[in-house]
């Protein structure tokens, strides 16, 4: 910027852009060169050309998050797949690995204190964007009686969401660090529930914590879905017309990915409930997209 007023300095800033697609570090990032797999393959078996898989990106620690709904979806499992993966079966498959190995006795009931074996939160994750999550964040800001100047700000910022999340004593307690354009949510959550040492009764335990909107409330959790589903409710939130927050954590794609769905309950009559999934990346992760 050049400025009218003598004796002024000029204003200047340089703005870089990364490519899509492109990979970018402070070091060089050394991968090995698919022309010489496919050479080797084709050399080891003529007739296996069919099985070669098709060029793709790297999408991972080198990028601040996923800007496509093309590339997510190329490794984001549909609703209906995430259904069925999470069905019963699947998460007590879990279960039944964990006796035959080390003779774990699951808890009784569905209410339990502590995770399934191999099942651990724990984790640095970055925020994965698309076109389709902006949208559905700025309805589910909406719903929540946000205004529009407040909607566009927050959206524009929510790329920059990370979270760091670490699971101890088997599972009973989870802290969770949010980062965000507001700063640091910090809160730690005991779970109350069913555990391997009594007979499925247990005392309910809710913890004081604060909001990220600085509000002092209580919540409660524990795990469900055989001790795959980390659930928690903050109860006492007096925003958005006074309600409470229900969230549900889980792990999808090997651990991977880090999945939180968030639901507002307002106590108002007749309203609906406010609903957003949020789906985060482990740092240090790469994934083989297709660009098709």
């Amino acid at each position: 910027f050049h400025p009218k007023e003598e004796g002024r300095e000029d204003a200047k800033v340089t703005w870089r852009f990364l490519r899509e697609g492109a990979i970018y570090g402070d070091a060089a990032l050394q991968l090995p060169n698919p022309l010489d797999f496919l050479k080797k393959e084709e050399e080891k078996d003529t007739n296996r050309g069919d099985d070669i898989p098709e060029s793709g990106v790297i999408v991972g620690d080198i990028m601040d998050n996923v800007a496509s709904d093309a590339e997510a979806n190329a490794f984001l499992p549909s609703s209906a797949a995430v259904e069925d993966a999470a069905s019963t079966e699947a998460r007590y498959d879990i279960i039944e690995e964990a006796i035959e190995r080390e003779s774990w006795v699951p808890p009784v009931g569905d209410r339990w204190a502590i995770a399934a074996p191999n099942v651990d939160l724990t984790g640095k994750w970055k925020l994965i964007i698309t076109e389709q999550f902006k949208f559905e964040y700025e309805e589910f800001l909406q719903s929540l009686g946000q205004p529009l100047i407040v909607r566009g700000a927050a959206v524009v910022l929510i790329g920059n969401t990370r979270e760091e999340t670490t699971q101890s004593d088997g599972g009973r307690s989870i802290y969770i660090k949010g980062i965000n354009a507001k700063g640091i949510w910090e809160r730690t959550l005991t779970s109350s529930g069913s555990d391997n040492d009594n007979d499925g009764s247990f005392d309910r335990i809710e913890v004081p914590i604060v909001t990220a909107d600085s509000e002092k409330v209580v919540a409660e959790s524990w795990w469900e879905a055989g001790g795959t589903k980390h659930v928690s409710w903050t109860y006492g939130v007096e925003r958005y017309g006074g309600g409470s927050f229900e969230s549900k954590r889980y792990l999808e794609n090997d651990g991977d990915v880090y999945v939180c769905d968030s639901t507002f309950h307002p106590d108002e009559e007749g309203r609906e409930p406010s609903y957003l999934k949020w789906k985060f990346l482990r740092e240090g992760t790469a994934y083989m997209l297709d660009e098709k």
